[in-house]
């Protein structure tokens, strides 16, 4: 594939991530994604295969993006690697919004793909956040348990950032530590092993 043939690719995924983010995923046929996209469908089909391929396509590209932007160095302290891989998480929401908005609010959940591809996405970041809190890989049951719902509550309260532009970035982020903290409370109160001293960190005020 030569450079212009990459760049055309690319104008279309970033088209796509516009029109996914704001559009559930049955409401655009393939005749409107390319007369939005000012191209014949066919170009779609050369490049995506289906209107499908095209979702999805849009979806492994932001989610790539996010895995990129979050990962971290492993030889680093915990609490460097969580407070870096959370910044780099808001950098993504902030600097990309369409992106996440296509991740996190697709319109096609049902979708095995789909769905696989979010979950994937969805557990390295808990594994970040475990390496972070532990220095291991796989968290314990209530731990990993009370951080899927951390991660549900980091997407709602990032999708009214974008929605609302009310709150400074520094409020959004005490809002995740603050949460996260009551998380990390809930699984230790079930499994004192869960968590070994978090407040230990340094990022949790009030955690004990």
């Amino acid at each position: 594939m030569n450079k212009s043939q990459d760049d055309r690719r690319a104008e279309l995924l970033a088209l796509g991530r516009q029109l996914f983010a704001h559009h559930a995923y049955d409401e655009l046929s393939i005749d409107a994604l390319a007369e939005r996209a000012g191209v014949a469908k066919g170009l779609l089909y050369y490049y995506f295969g289906s209107k499908r391929g095209y979702y999805t396509a849009v979806i492994e590209q932001a989610a790539r993006e996010l895995r990129e932007r979050t990962a971290t160095d492993p030889g680093r302290p915990p609490a460097e690697r969580l407070a870096t891989g959370l910044d780099a998480y808001l950098d993504f929401v902030e600097q990309h919004p369409e992106g996440y908005r296509a991740l996190m609010a697709g319109g096609i959940g049902s979708d095995p793909k789909v769905r696989g591809i979010v979950s994937r996405e969805r557990a390295a970041f808990v594994e970040l956040i475990v390496a972070g809190l532990t220095g291991a890989r796989r968290p314990r049951p209530a731990l990993r348990a009370s951080l899927e719902g951390w991660l549900s509550y980091i997407e709602g309260v990032c999708l009214d950032w974008l929605d609302h532009g009310d709150l400074r970035r520094d409020a959004v982020r005490d809002l995740l530590l603050h949460a996260l903290a009551g998380a990390l409370a809930a699984a230790r109160a079930v499994d004192p092993r869960a968590v070994a001293d978090p407040s230990a960190f340094g990022l949790y005020p009030g955690f004990g």
